[in-house]
């Protein structure tokens, strides 16, 4: 068996249990073997998102760490509102003090887009070498 060409996919974790796919089919030339060409188009899979996954990985990491930020602090305003809305009502100085809004998960999480890339790599047909049926004449355009 003769095998001439190679297809190979990789799925890569970008963090949080993300991942992203990336395929390849190429073909072997005269002394290349099959687990060499796969071991390539790995390595170029991982090159070609390495970056971004780490990118993204350390864009979250400090996103998530900001939001715990911003929670603490939503919850100490909270408390105090709380504490400054019941002194007012219980000194009868705004009894309709308002406790405060709640403020949680306003926002439906965001759907990551799916996204499908082909890459395709063809050589160029040499012009001198390029196969005519016989009785076909390759001048004319049909129609004319």
């Amino acid at each position: 068996m003769k095998i001439k060409l190679v297809h190979a996919h990789f799925l890569i974790s970008i963090g949080d249990y993300s991942n992203e796919r990336i395929g390849f089919t190429v073909e072997l030339e005269a002394g290349e073997t099959v687990t060499s060409v796969v071991e390539d188009l790995r390595q170029q899979a991982i090159t070609a998102v390495g970056p971004k996954s780490e990118e993204l990985y350390n864009q979250n990491r400090k996103l998530r760490s900001e939001n715990r930020e911003l929670e603490q602090k939503m919850n100490k305003l909270r408390s105090e509102w709380e504490a400054t809305a019941e002194f007012l009502r219980a000194q009868g100085i705004k009894p309709e003090a308002p406790s405060m809004p709640q403020f949680q998960r306003l926002l439906n999480a965001a759907n990551p887009e799916s996204q499908s890339v082909t890459a395709e790599f063809v050589e160029e047909a040499d012009p001198d070498n390029i196969p005519f049926e016989p009785g076909t004449r390759g001048d004319v355009p049909d129609g004319f």
